[in-house]
């Protein structure tokens, strides 16, 4: 009887230990299917991300050239976008090429403007009254031997095209009106424009 007894305890005893260990075994197998869950979402994670990250380049690449393209156009003078300048202000640039462009007036098309060998009375006009005309236009148009607002206001259609191409400014007499405003300036009026030159608003 009592052998029998302590049969039944052992067998009890035996399933006890056996139901913690296989808790514990069971513990334990969640735990490593949930690394393995992890792990592998990681990889796919990862995988994905290099995928994402090999398309960057194209990407970037192509927002990059349209951004260079943008700046390069926005950054563009107005003289660059337009081939004029309606405030008469000058770039040296563009000064620099006129001055080397030409090697001999005969190469010029056009009809060169009549020209004086120094001003009326020793005196020249501010051409710089007229916009469009900088301080080294001036300078140009004097080297030529335009000192006056009634020379310009003669110009023919030849002299324009002269004047145009020794500039190295295609249409740039007609589209600022120099003409225009010569006629204005030589008849003793002055323009909203030359008011302002002489105002000393317009720094050169």
């Amino acid at each position: 009887m009592d052998n029998l007894l302590q049969l039944a305890m052992d067998m009890i005893l035996c399933l006890l230990i056996a139901g913690i260990l296989g808790g514990i075994i069971g513990y334990l197998l969640g735990k490593m299917k949930k690394c393995d869950d992890y792990r592998g979402r990681g990889v796919t994670t990862q995988l994905n991300s290099y995928e994402d990250e090999s398309a960057v380049p194209k990407i970037v690449g192509t927002t990059t050239a349209s951004a260079a393209a943008a700046s390069a156009t926005t950054t563009l003078t107005p003289r660059e976008r337009e081939g004029l300048s309606l405030s008469g202000d000058e770039d040296p640039a563009d000064i620099a090429k006129m001055q080397a462009f030409h090697k001999s007036f005969d190469t010029i098309e056009g009809e060169r403007p009549p020209v004086l060998s120094a001003p009326r009375n020793g005196f020249a006009d501010d051409l710089k009254e007229i916009s469009g005309i900088g301080l080294k236009i001036e300078e140009a148009l004097n080297e030529l031997g335009i000192y006056h607002f009634s020379q310009i206001a003669e110009w023919t259609p030849e002299n324009v095209q002269w004047i145009d191409n020794y500039l190295v400014f295609k249409g740039r007499v007609n589209r600022e009106n120099w003409i225009g405003q010569a006629k204005l300036l030589a008849a003793g009026q002055a323009t909203h424009f030359s008011k302002k030159v002489q105002r000393g608003e317009k720094k050169y």
